[in-house]
């Protein structure tokens, strides 16, 4: 089930599936990390988009969080459950 990373719940756990939009902000979150495959943790959702992708903390505006794809990651776990 994917899902844009804007919809997404503090705490959770997600797979990057794709990221759309321009060139240019593509090209930004690649060099940021944000790649396919990758696995982000969701710290915040207001005002801004607070997620943790590898070690590096990543602030984003809604805007940009609504042009990336998520998925669940596979074993389904949340912050709150581990």
């Amino acid at each position: 089930m994917t899902r844009r990373l804007v919809e997404c719940r503090p705490g959770e756990r997600l797979l990057v599936g794709a990221v759309e939009g321009g060139g240019g902000r593509v090209d930004k979150l690649a060099s940021l990390g944000v790649l396919p495959g990758v696995e982000l943790r969701v710290q915040q959702t207001r005002p801004v988009v607070v997620v943790e992708c590898d070690e590096t903390v990543l602030a984003l505006e809604r805007t940009v969080a609504a042009d990336i794809v998520v998925v669940p990651c596979d074993d389904g776990l949340t912050e709150a459950a581990e």
